[in-house]
């Protein structure tokens, strides 16, 4: 997403932004009260409402050129689906991530893998998967190892490319949930 910004400073203005919508709208989570790391994501039939997305679209035309994002744009659909059309399409229920990110003192010390597991816990909890794209194959390569599987590449020009990783519920989990569920009943 960071080549739709003129730069440095106008991506982490428009992240602010992105961060101050997903914060107002209940989407943001973390691991604790001290913050290490934040996940926003979006579970299935939730919306995103108006103080939601009025802070990302203004972020977004302040830190920008309409012309900008108009390009941007054009290259995602020339890349091709994405696993969330494809999910979509097929109307299939699934968590999406939008936003991942661990605080710099808190790197290096296993903080992505329990901001995923927020996620992957309500995956787990729901019987569906939790989706995401990211922008860079180091993303993409940490997001493998810590558990999601990538299922596709879509090369967005001079963009770059968008890969998209999925996490599977896991069944054995999701089971237990089943039988605690049942048994308190």
């Amino acid at each position: 997403m960071s080549a739709a910004f003129s730069g440095k400073e106008a991506t982490a203005n428009y992240i602010c932004t992105y961060v101050r919508g997903v914060l107002r709208g209940g989407f943001l989570h973390t691991t604790s009260e001290r913050g290490e790391g934040y996940i926003a994501y979006k579970l299935p039939k939730e919306k995103m409402g108006l103080k939601t997305m009025w802070p990302i679209a203004c972020g977004m035309l302040h830190n920008s050129t309409l012309k900008r994002f108009l390009q941007f744009g054009i290259a995602i659909k020339r890349g091709g689906a994405s696993l969330q059309d494809r999910m979509d399409k097929e109307k299939k229920p699934y968590i999406f991530v939008w936003l991942v990110c661990v605080r710099e003192q808190y790197q290096g010390q296993g903080y992505m893998r329990k901001v995923l597991d927020l996620a992957f816990a309500e995956g787990d909890r729901l019987g569906v998967p939790v989706i995401l794209e990211t922008d860079a194959k180091s993303k993409c390569d940490k997001y493998v190892h810590l558990g999601m599987e990538l299922t596709g590449v879509r090369d967005i020009g001079e963009f770059g490319k968008l890969y998209d990783l999925i996490k599977k519920p896991d069944a054995e989990k999701q089971q237990s949930v089943s039988m605690e569920a049942s048994t308190s009943k």
